[in-house]
Parts: structure tokens; C-alpha cells; sequence
């Protein structure tokens, strides 16, 4: 009889609160919130890489900056270095890099295209001028290529990513 009076009790209490509409709005916002958190989180991690790479672009924007204001002097390493410092200045972004090295080019534009060749010896901007016209009789030009890099680790780990991305940005600058 105790039984019978137990499951009785605990049936009418099921029955209550199968009727109660109070806090349904908190169970299902229990329900929800993992799935809202699972989709939010990556979303908060690409976010963080975008602004990652917009950092990376900044600082090879920069060493080209620097590398249009000040040119490229005859010594290619004293200019290589100022040029990385601007790189690496630009911006409060750790582990950034000017990698590989900025170079300078001769080369033609027309059009679209821009053609670099790779002169040999002592090399300075004022060398592009003593090359081959262009076709259409225009005369070389200097070209300095700035490349900045920096690896992104995300938040967490995800199965579609691997556990860090190199994020790269080149900038090219005419010099002369």
C-alpha cells in the first residue's frame, strides 16, 4: 500500500510539473546556449585571424612606405634592415617577420604586367636606367618588393584547420 501510495505521489508531481510553464524559456535557453557557443567561438577565432592578416599587410604597406620615401641605396643590406625595421614597427603584432628579404627589381610596365629582370652585380635603383627600354620607349623603373609574415595560432583547435597558420603579405612599391 506504501508503494502504491509512493508511485501515486510521484505520479501527480510528474503532472505538475508536466503542466508548469514557468522557467521553460531557461530550459531552453540551456539547450540552446552550447550550440550558440560552438558556432560563436569560431566565429570570434576568424575574426581575430582577419585582424591578424590586416596587421601583416599593414606592415609590408609600411616597409614599402619606407622603402618609397627614403629609396634604395647602394648598400643593399643597410637598406634591407632599415626596411625591416619599418616592417616590424608598423605594427604591436608579435612575431612579425620581413621574410624572405626586400629586394629590388628592375621593370617594365605595360598595361597591366610588370616584368622583372634580375640584374647581376652591384645593383642600385639608379641601375634600372641603364637597361633596355621598355616597349613604347619608356625606361625601366626601380622596384622594391616588401614581404611581411606572422603566425597565427587560434583560440582552440579546430578538425578543419591546422593548430597555426603563416600569414603572408607582399607590397610593391616603384621607387625610380
Amino acid at each position: 500500500m506504501a508503494s502504491l501510495i509512493k508511485q501515486n505521489c510521484i505520479g501527480r508531481t510528474l503532472a505538475r510539473l508536466w503542466r508548469e510553464r514557468r522557467a521553460v524559456a531557461l530550459i531552453e535557453f540551456a539547450i540552446v546556449l552550447p550550440v550558440l557557443v560552438v558556432l560563436l567561438l569560431p566565429l570570434a577565432d576568424l575574426g581575430m585571424a582577419f585582424y591578424v592578416k590586416t596587421q601583416v599587410m599593414t606592415a609590408a604597406e609600411a616597409g614599402a612606405q619606407y622603402a618609397f620615401v627614403h629609396g634604395w641605396s647602394g648598400n643593399n643590406s643597410a637598406t634591407q634592415t632599415s626596411i625591416n625595421s619599418a616592417v616590424t614597427n608598423a605594427t604591436s603584432l608579435g612575431g612579425l617577420t620581413s621574410s624572405p628579404a626586400p629586394s629590388l627589381s628592375c621593370g617594365c610596365t605595360n598595361g597591366t604586367t610588370i616584368t622583372y629582370s634580375n640584374p647581376g652585380g652591384t645593383f642600385t635603383q639608379s641601375s634600372c636606367s641603364a637597361m633596355t627600354a621598355c616597349t613604347g620607349g619608356a625606361s625601366p623603373g626601380a622596384y622594391v618588393t616588401v614581404n611581411a609574415r606572422s603566425t597565427y595560432t587560434p583560440l582552440f583547435t579546430y578538425l578543419i584547420f591546422g593548430s597555426s597558420s603563416t600569414l603572408t603579405a607582399t607590397s610593391t612599391v616603384r621607387v625610380q
